[in-house]
């Protein structure tokens, strides 16, 4: 692979499309050259591809004065991605439904240009003109802007939200690059890592208090936190009331996440701990796929621990699944979102598959599915939800999504996730315990990250190094304020 740019660069971009094209075995050669005169810029780009020349001259109208330095990069930026995939899709028909936008957060984009004073008619048109998002996808990045507007209005002043990281599970997915570690290895340590747990507790409770902030919100995430004892959840349940104003508390979510895990004691001790949001999830209905990806429940046990749930009282229950799994088919996709539907939770939410580094199903033969049938799962999942009343409220992409395609949060009215929008979009500070978490602290326009150890063995011997980076958030915030 060489790709050499001329007039303006834009390498991470270029790499980006270049892998949604080709793989970096092939021996290719791409060069571009790019030009702004007369309000007006024009990129062309040749590829050599085999013993064939490729090429696209693409010209776009566009007039650099009062707009914002952002914008232009981002329209310089796209013209030349936009110009490569024209003459890359003469070598290899790839759809690419978002087309040449960037980044984790589409919807953002689209919420900075209204923010900049651009009528929905403008937004649509920059959408379709420079970066030649589809209809359907437009149509998406809107609602989500919408409606995550509307849950950010609701930040209160002076809150933070928590979140727990318990580094977790009973075995490791196939597809898993999570912060977690198998407890047939690392289990033994689960009593000596609760202990220090609660102790972290405490402190961050200290620390909250002396910013003068309040806790809006709490998640328990990992790996898989059902993979504790109920009375490993109940200490931690009862610390956090202990330290915290439950009051004034919006949302309190435990991933329960794998079934396999869940139990209907850990189920009462969540209810009685405050825990009003929880996830349960199947990743697929398919059985043949579960025992594929390394999953120990199956579509029955999905539904008696979904049941069981509701039983217990819980009324807000999200359940997450992935299009494109291996092997699977869209009608084998469609199967599961229909059967999660018939379940009737209140959120439901689709990744889009990735195959990360750490993950083991980067060394298999399994198939993912192509970028087409992929696209057609989410088209279905899409129109599906609004079917049933459910609206897409918060949307993040990541790398190695098969199409540059989108993990999507839908849910009913008055059942969106305020920690959902608050993790992707960086408005309120998040502070992390427990293991991998990162605390993000949000000061204006700058943000500090403050990073947790990932094992847990290294969480309990480092302890005391825990504890000082709490302090650090006193010193940043006050370095903050003292600038």
């Amino acid at each position: 692979m060489l790709i050499i740019q001329n007039g303006y660069e834009c390498d991470y971009e270029m790499k980006l499309f270049y892998g949604l094209f080709f793989s970096a075995e092939e021996d290719i050669c791409v060069f571009s050259n790019f030009e702004y005169k007369d309000k007006t810029i024009n990129v062309y780009t040749e590829i050599i591809y085999g013993n064939d020349t490729y090429f696209d001259d693409y010209y776009y109208s566009f007039d650099t004065e009062n707009k914002t330095q952002q914008l232009i990069k981002k329209v310089f930026t796209a013209s030349c991605t936009k110009s490569f995939c024209h003459a890359a899709k003469k070598i290899k028909d790839i759809n690419i439904p978002w087309g040449v936008m960037c980044g984790i957060r589409p919807a953002k984009n689209v919420r900075s240009l209204m923010e900049e004073g651009y009528s929905d008619s403008e937004v649509v048109r920059i959408l379709k003109e420079v970066y030649e998002v589809s209809d359907e996808k437009i149509e998406l990045a809107k609602t989500v802007a919408e409606n995550e507007k509307a849950l950010l209005d609701e930040i209160g002043e002076n809150s933070v939200s928590i979140y727990i990281g318990i580094p977790f599970c009973p075995t490791r997915c196939l597809y898993c690059s999570f912060v977690s570690t198998d407890i047939r290895v690392s289990g033994k340590y689960m009593n000596g890592f609760v202990e220090k747990l609660l102790l972290e507790i405490d402190k961050t409770a200290e620390i909250i208090e002396k910013m003068g902030a309040y806790v809006e919100n709490i998640y328990i995430g990992g790996g898989t936190p059902t993979t504790l004892e109920p009375h490993h959840l109940k200490s931690i349940f009862d610390r956090l009331k202990e330290n915290f104003d439950f009051s004034k508390i919006k949302e309190f979510t435990l991933e329960a996440g794998r079934p396999d895990t869940i139990t209907e004691a850990k189920l009462l001790e969540a209810k009685k701990g405050g825990v009003n949001r929880i996830s349960i999830n199947p990743q697929t209905m398919n059985n043949e796929t579960l025992v594929k990806v390394g999953r120990k429940h199956t579509p029955d046990m999905v539904k008696n621990c979904f049941n069981m749930a509701r039983r217990i009282g819980f009324d807000n229950i999200n359940m997450d699944l992935i299009a494109g799994l291996p092997d699977e088919t869209v009608d084998m996709f469609k199967y599961s979102i229909d059967e999660v539907i018939n379940l009737d939770p209140e959120n439901i939410t689709v990744h889009s598959m990735a195959v990360k580094r750490a993950a083991s199903l980067r060394f298999t033969d399994t198939e993912l599915a192509k970028s087409k049938d992929m696209n057609e799962m989410l088209s279905y999942t899409q129109k599906r939800m609004a079917q049933t009343g459910r609206k897409p409220y918060y949307m993040y992409r990541q790398k190695n999504i098969s199409g540059n395609l989108e993990n999507v949060g839908y849910a009913k009215d008055g059942y969106m996730s305020t920690y959902n929008i608050n993790i992707m979009e960086e408005k309120q500070t998040i502070i992390a315990l427990g293991g991998g978490g990162s605390t993000k602290l949000v000061m204006g326009d700058r943000i500090e990250r403050i990073f947790n150890f990932k094992d847990p063995l290294e969480y309990i011997n480092r302890f005391d190094e825990i504890l000082q980076k709490k302090d650090e958030i006193l010193e940043i915030i006050g370095g903050e304020n003292n600038g």
